[in-house]
């Protein structure tokens, strides 16, 4: 089981929910006058249209794991805004509402070919060098080591923080919206959802990030960047800069004096990567010496 069929079914749920409410709104389908027997048959006949349409794409976590695909599927779905804050019939709202909550199965197509695409690359990825960048995990408290299961416990919750945050967020902000159509102050409700689980994603944070450079990318923790999404690095007597090929992505800039073996990580990133702080003599110069 490779996720395939994980993304071939969030796909299904993401046509299925967006499709029907835009044949109700469009008139072309009774959908607010139909019997729920029917509109989960016609539901159902075009989730597995979509998943056996999906089955025939060649190797689909990669493909899933896109700017362009995050584009496809988290934007469509907006469109059902403007039937949302100014529909004038109460059917037409709530089929606004399941089209809009298409978002939510849309939002994770990218995200589950994203983890899928990371773990493939990290399994077949060799690591050259390993380093930790911040404080390390030799405490004088054993009791909170890595190795102890106290440890391990707080470890795992820890990963799994950002995945509570991720679904508290979606289910605030589809709240909100219910409860913007009602006018009960939904952006109090929103502000306030969001900065709880913002706090509490805090708790969930470590302290230290794990860097690997590897045959295969960089790894950061868990997340695989491969090298052909890198444009080069920097040194400077801070920080080591590793640049993005895209100009839209921030580096990622890391702390010198908290990395273990700085000189290690540098040499091995200079095997992949052009170091872009290094001034070379122009040719011209050098030949007229």
């Amino acid at each position: 089981m490779d996720g395939r069929r994980f993304i071939q079914a969030l796909l299904a749920i993401y046509v299925a929910t967006l499709s029907l409410p835009a044949l109700g709104l469009l008139g072309w389908v009774a959908v607010a006058a139909a019997t729920p027997p029917t509109i989960i048959a016609t539901g159902l006949i075009i989730a597995v249209g979509t998943a056996v349409a999906a089955n025939r794409i060649a190797d689909l976590p990669a493909r899933a794991a896109s700017v362009r695909i995050a584009a496809v599927t988290i934007l469509p779905p907006l469109a059902y805004l403007p039937s949302l804050l100014f529909g004038e019939s109460s059917p037409d709202e709530w089929l606004a509402i399941v089209g809009l909550l298409a978002v939510v199965p849309g939002m994770f197509v990218p995200i589950a070919g994203a983890v899928i695409r990371n773990k493939r690359l990290r399994e077949r990825a060799t690591e050259h060098v390993v380093v930790t960048v911040g404080d390390d995990d030799d405490s004088d408290d054993a009791l909170f080591s890595r190795n102890s299961s106290l440890g391990v416990a707080i470890s795992t919750w820890r990963r799994r923080g950002a995945a509570v945050a991720i679904v508290g967020a979606t289910i605030a902000v589809a709240a909100s919206l219910i409860a913007l159509i009602d006018g009960d102050g939904s952006d109090t409700v929103l502000l306030t959802s969001l900065t709880g689980l913002s706090s509490l994603s805090m708790l969930f944070t470590d302290d230290s990030t794990e860097l690997a450079v590897t045959d295969a990318g960089l790894r950061v923790e868990r997340s695989m960047t491969p090298w052909d999404d890198l444009g080069g690095f920097r040194v400077t007597d801070d920080a080591i800069e590793i640049e993005r090929t895209r100009w839209w992505l921030p580096s990622r800039d890391f702390d010198r004096d908290e990395i273990g073996d700085d000189a290690a990580f540098i040499d091995a990133l200079d095997e992949y990567l052009p170091r872009t702080d290094e001034k070379t003599t122009p040719a011209a110069t050098t030949a007229s010496r």
